[in-house]
């Protein structure tokens, strides 16, 4: 019985030293991994440093309309970007953690027309700041900027779009209004605060949606916006003056 007892003992006594050991090890393995992690970060930190101070320098810039031919197959970013560096001691900045390879074969080509085909390959956005070139990955924050672009961009092409034929409004409150004009240009719009009562009585076809929407503001005396939505199904609802903003006053 004592031998079983002093064997049990032996097993939980090897056992705790197995797992200090492993614990020991484990944190070993951490503090190596985070003094990597550290060190990486300081070289990064140095390099990006490094070749800021270099882009900052005033003659050290970047011809966008300068021409180059380039054929290179499989290669590091570093390799093109080198390349197309008007001076050699001025590189590009470019931010790390870039490891696809990119491919460029044109000849007689601008610098902007290179770094449009590099971009799609690498998911990477390009800033030109007073000639200094600065290229970074492609964020959600990017996406998102970009999408909210183009949506603008969409809502712009509406609202000066045609409306059709029958806009024809008599003795009928602004919302109302506001809803058909929506329905025919497929987009959103409500009246200011609490002017969606106002009562119009014209007719806007044929006219632009803007012009529409100034001509409705106007004959019901209103501030001179409309509220637009913006951002699809979940999206919000945004200003908009159809004679510019900010708005001083409309005619």
């Amino acid at each position: 019985m004592k031998l079983k007892n002093q064997s049990k003992s032996s097993v939980i006594l090897n056992k705790e030293k197995e797992t200090a050991m492993n614990t020991q090890t484990k944190s070993k393995s951490m503090i190596k991994m985070l003094e990597f992690l550290f060190g990486l970060l300081a070289v990064l930190a140095l390099s990006s440093c490094s070749s800021r101070a270099r882009a900052e320098d005033p003659s050290c810039y970047i011809d966008m309309g300068m021409r180059v031919t380039i054929n290179v197959t499989d290669v590091k970013l570093q390799v093109v970007t080198d390349q197309l560096a008007t001076n050699p001691d001025c590189a590009i900045t470019v931010y790390p953690f870039f490891y696809k390879h990119v491919t460029v074969n044109v000849e007689n080509a601008t610098v902007s027309q290179v770094i449009g085909i590099l971009c799609p390959q690498i998911k990477c956005k390009w800033i030109l700041n007073e000639n200094h070139l600065t290229i970074r990955p492609y964020t959600i924050i990017d996406k998102w900027q970009d999408n909210q672009w183009v949506e603008l961009e969409q809502q712009r092409a509406i609202l000066q779009s045609l409306l059709p034929e029958g806009m024809v409004f008599e003795n009928v409150p602004l919302s109302a209004v506001l809803k058909k004009i929506s329905k025919a240009c497929d987009l959103t719009i409500k009246a200011w605060e609490d002017e969606g009562n106002r009562m119009v009585t014209m007719d806007v076809s044929g006219m632009t949606v803007n012009e529409a929407l100034k001509a409705v503001i106007r004959y019901v005396g209103g501030e001179g916006a409309v509220l637009i939505k913006s951002g699809g199904l979940f999206g919000s609802y945004g200003q908009h003056w159809p004679w510019g903003y900010p708005l001083l006053g409309y005619p």
